[in-house]
């Protein structure tokens, strides 16, 4: 085991140059706070960011579509109010049956 351990320290005397190379690149791209690694996760970020934001335009644009057809069709509204908010006519009589 000395022996491995003696051939790695003078391999790394012998290449004096690429070993500093070697340890330079290995802090650049792990250690560094705009690493390699950041990089890519920052990258994998923005991709999820821009697919969230193509989904909240989707849906913006059908709510503004929606807007548009109930500012324009009054018995829309009309349906709405009767389904939902189960209003009526003052000359109507609503019956609400529930199950």
């Amino acid at each position: 085991m000395n022996d491995s351990i003696g051939d790695i320290i003078k391999w790394i005397g012998n290449h004096k140059y690429l070993s500093v190379t070697l340890a330079f690149l290995a802090i650049i791209i792990i250690f560094d706070e705009n690493s390699l690694l950041k990089h890519i996760q920052h990258q994998r970020e923005i991709l999820g960011l821009k697919s969230e934001l193509n989904e909240l335009r989707t849906e913006h644009d059908i709510i503004v579509k929606k807007i548009k057809e109930l500012k324009d069709d009054t018995a829309a509204i009309e349906k709405i109010a009767r389904d939902k908010y189960d209003m009526h006519l003052d000359n109507e009589e609503v019956f609400i049956i529930e199950d």
